[in-house]
């Protein structure tokens, strides 16, 4: 079974509300921990999409290294949200890295999918 639309439609809309989490915490000054949680939430679904898949499916190299990726990412994601304080954005520097972990994990499976 191909779980990987299902997997970009969970990875890309956590990316779409992310975008918009810091666009609230750099412009606007402001928080949004509901968007924030449908933000982890998605994330990790997709995560758990990516992970029935790989157990599922053959062993492939790149979905395993972007798997580790996204892991990070989640890792990193619940530090932003741990040191949060409150009424205040989380760190640029946090959400920066736990951002790039996330959009390095998905760059990968997007050339994983051109590469198969």
């Amino acid at each position: 079974m191909n779980l990987l639309p299902l997997l970009f439609l969970f990875l890309i809309s956590a990316v779409g509300i992310g975008i918009y989490l810091v666009f609230l915490g750099l412009h606007q000054r402001k928080r949004s921990p509901g968007l924030g949680l449908t933000h982890a939430g998605l994330a990790l679904s997709g995560f758990i999409v990516l992970f029935i898949e790989i157990y599922s499916g053959p062993i492939d190299k790149l979905n395993n290294i972007a798997a580790l990726l996204l892991f990070f990412a989640i890792l990193g994601g619940g530090m932003v949200f741990a040191l949060n304080e409150e009424g205040r954005p989380p760190s640029m520097a946090a959400v920066i890295a736990h951002a790039t972990m996330g959009l390095a994990g998905i760059s990968l499976l997007i050339i994983n999918l051109f590469l198969s």
